[in-house]
């Protein structure tokens, strides 16, 4: 250990080696091991004259040398560690008269022992002339208590990263003073940065969410005066404003008294499991709705455990009590025959891993049953079944339907063949029509295919009829999507039927056809039987029409004139009537006048019964002096108007439609009790049309319509026979308008 050449006559300034030792603990303070923790710590000596270091025996094996040997300063300069060798002679080369203490530590090598760890406290004492004399000191063995500081070290960095891995804090809390240190991970769960924070508890209270912070220091206390481990779940608010949710267990410590001194726990950020657990409880609670709309319910059955698992809707469809078990026996839940094929199933499945759907009659303990569909499918790994899982959906009302259906397609169809019908559907992308069976009996074309194709329909459709097949089509929108036309087909024989259809349009969300539903009835019978009563009644009509000329020919040429002999008649007797007898004579002159009326009466009645002018001039001029000839005798204001009428109309279009006239002004006149009426007579392309109308009390149509009276049915008959149409827009009190209109496609030039 020689620092410093030796000097010979070298006189030590201390006093003492005793003296030396004592004056260097009370100057430099003890070592971290001189405190009871090790009894290993022995002062020593070293002189550099001669070289030699006097320590006691029994602490000489400390350096690894033998009791009784000579020791010198190189000899344990060279057992300190290589590593360590060059700085402790550096530092022991540094003393000086103003500098005379050196504490250091190093580590020696010991054959026996390994690395054993010393701790150095020496003094050096000099001479007069500034020279080293002596060196005291003490050594300490302080290998156990540096490996226990690095444990420790070792120890602290192992739970710095786990809280940093795990989103964890620590706390203390000195309950006295209220200080809280905070420690670990402060940024991920409390927004503070740093590793360490020093608060007051009620810094904390701040930090927990408004809504926990009752029922976190309702655990605290009840800990803290029961005396028990401290544990709670709750949310933080962190600095910036975010919410985050811990787990905090804790403990309290006291005082010999009693009374509390101190909290000491952790706090592990549990968000991400909660955030999960809310997203699990949250898939768990649509799965429940979604199993309650769609009435399914599952279950599984884990055989490790032998444990069965129901949902709540499989509870509800079976019928059963949720606090009770599952059913086990499949006899308890299924009748005898669904029994048997689900126990088959399940042999199956476990025999060869088969996954089953079955159709099964559930019975309740209510007695009522069910009908579910079953299916059911097993996990296997290596070591065997894992898990067997399965559903069961109620289909019940499914099934009354699919019944309540095939009935109500039954009844359709024996409708249908009772009725000569068949039901189609087209599809305008593909121009396919699929036509229910029934369509063969009526179309003539028992080997045809169900389906055909939009043309090649219209081709069997009689050409006179097909522009308004069409129309009746194309007419059809999304405000109103059902049409209705009539229409001849020529069946592959040549034979024609009259077809009747029903249809009904769906579009798209540009208001285009995507497709067309309806019924196809044959109404051949019907239409042959309207023809023949059309017949009968245009041969009435025509009689009629031939009575009433008659009748009118009569009025006019028989008792008109007789009427007209009868006035001169009177008025010759008059003359012969003397001057002087006014009684007789002024009774001549309404005798007259009365016959005068009556003949005029019966002359307005033949052109009612037969319109002079309507035969020899035209219809507007005949409906203009119809309207003008009412208007004077029923003292009325009658409007009448025209435009656009064809000059050539013919008879049969121009008597129908004067009756009309006729019929609806009657009845206006009679029973609308207003004074003033329209009529209007326009043409358009390929129709005439004709409207009365008046502002007065209106009427109900349909009563009017089944009631005694023959005006309308006169002119819904009228109309038949021209292929009219008749519509009649009444309400109480707020008027009518009677409108006709007949077709008329013949080239005219309009007047008006």
């Amino acid at each position: 250990m020689t620092a410093r050449p030796p000097h010979d006559n070298a006189t030590p300034t201390a006093v003492g080696t005793d003296f030396n030792v004592m004056q260097l603990l009370q100057t430099r303070g003890q070592s971290p091991l001189i405190d009871g923790q090790t009894g290993n710590v022995f002062t020593y000596e070293w002189d550099p004259v001669t070289d030699i270091v006097v320590i006691p025996n029994e602490h000489a094996q400390a350096f690894g040398i033998k009791p009784a040997a000579d020791i010198t300063g190189r000899d344990l300069l060279l057992r300190v560690h290589p590593d360590d060798r060059e700085r402790v002679t550096t530092e022991l080369a540094a003393f000086a008269p103003d500098h005379p203490y050196v504490r250091t530590s190093f580590r020696v090598v010991d054959p026996d022992r390994g690395l054993i760890r010393i701790e150095t406290n020496c003094c050096a004492m000099f001479d007069g002339s500034g020279k080293i004399a002596r060196v005291v000191g003490i050594i300490a063995d302080i290998t156990a208590h540096t490996l226990a500081e690095m444990d420790i070290a070792k120890a602290n960095n192992l739970l710095h990263l786990a809280m940093d891995a795990g989103k964890t804090v620590g706390w203390d809390w000195d309950i006295r003073s209220g200080r809280d240190t905070l420690f670990g991970d402060l940024q991920t769960v409390f927004g503070i940065p740093g590793y360490t924070h020093i608060g007051h508890v009620e810094d904390f209270r701040r930090r927990v969410h408004p809504d926990d912070q009752a029922m976190v220091w309702l655990a605290v206390k009840r800990a803290m005066e029961e005396r028990t481990p401290y544990a709670a779940e709750f949310r933080v608010v962190r600095e910036d404003g975010e919410t985050r949710w811990v787990a905090a267990q804790g403990r309290f410590h006291y005082l010999a008294d009693g009374e509390p001194e101190r909290m000491m726990g952790i706090e592990v950020d549990i968000t991400d499991r909660k955030i999960s657990e809310e997203a699990l409880r949250r898939k768990e609670f649509e799965l429940e709705q979604a199993q309650r709309l769609a009435q399914v319910g599952s279950w599984q059955w884990y055989p490790d455990s032998d444990t069965l698992i129901w949902s709540d809707e499989l509870y509800r469809i079976a019928g059963r009590d949720r606090s009770q078990p599952p059913a086990v026996e499949l006899s308890e839940l299924y009748t005898a025959e669904s029994c048997e094929r689900l126990r088959h199933a399940l042999g199956e499945m476990l025999r060869i891993g088969t996954p089953f759907k079955l159709d099964l009659e559930m019975v309740r303990p209510d007695g009522t049953t069910r009908w579910v569909i079953a299916r059911g499918d097993i996990q296997f790994d290596s070591s065997g079944i894992v898990q067997i899982n399965g559903t069961i959906q109620d289909v019940t009302e499914q099934r009354r339907v699919q019944e309540a259906l095939r009935e109500s397609e039954e009844r359709l169809r024996l409708a249908a063949q009772a009725g000569r019908m068949y039901a189609y559907e087209w599809d305008r992308k593909t121009d396919i029509i699929v036509r229910s069976a029934e369509f063969t009996h009526i179309l003539g074309t028992s080997g045809d295919s169900n389906k055909t194709t939009c043309q090649q329909m219209m081709n069997s459709v009689h050409p006179d009829d097909r522009a308004k097949v069409i129309a009746a089509t194309n007419e059809c929108t999304p405000e109103s999507p059902s049409c209705r036309v009539r229409y001849r087909v020529v069946r592959p024989d040549r034979s024609v039927v009259w077809l009747e259809k029903n249809a009904h349009a769906f579009f798209d969300g540009n208001g285009v056809i995507v497709r067309m539903i309806g019924m196809v009835a044959d109404i051949t019978e019907r239409k042959l039987a309207e023809e023949a009563i059309s017949s009968m009644s245009r041969r009435l009509i025509e009689a009629q029409e031939a009575e009433r000329s008659r009748i009118a020919r009569d009025l006019h040429d028989d008792i008109g004139q007789r009427l007209a002999m009868l006035s001169v008649s009177l008025e010759q007797v008059k003359r012969i009537v003397p001057d002087s007898d006014t009684s007789v004579r002024g009774r001549m002159d309404e005798l007259r006048q009365q016959v005068l009326d009556i003949s005029t009466g019966i002359h307005a009645l033949s052109h009612e019964l037969h319109s002079s002018k309507l035969r020899h001039l035209d219809v507007v001029t005949a409906m203009r002096g119809f309207c003008m000839e009412l208007s004077e005798q029923q003292k009325v204001d009658i409007v009448f108007g025209y435009r656009d009428v064809p000059r050539t109309v013919t008879q049969e279009i121009s008597i129908c439609l004067f009756r009309v006239l006729q019929e609806a002004l009657h009845n206006a006149v009679k029973h609308s009790k207003v004074r003033q009426f329209q009529v209007e007579l326009f043409g358009t392309l390929g129709a005439i049309h004709l409207s009365v109308r008046d502002s007065g009390l209106g009427f109900d149509i349909q009563p009017a319509l089944n009631g005694r009276g023959l005006g309308l049915t006169s002119m819904q008959e009228r109309m038949k026979l021209v292929d009219g149409e008749l519509s009649i827009d009444s309400q109480p009190t707020r008027g009518t308008t009677i409108r006709a209109r007949v077709p008329f496609t013949q080239t005219h030039t309009a007047t008006g």
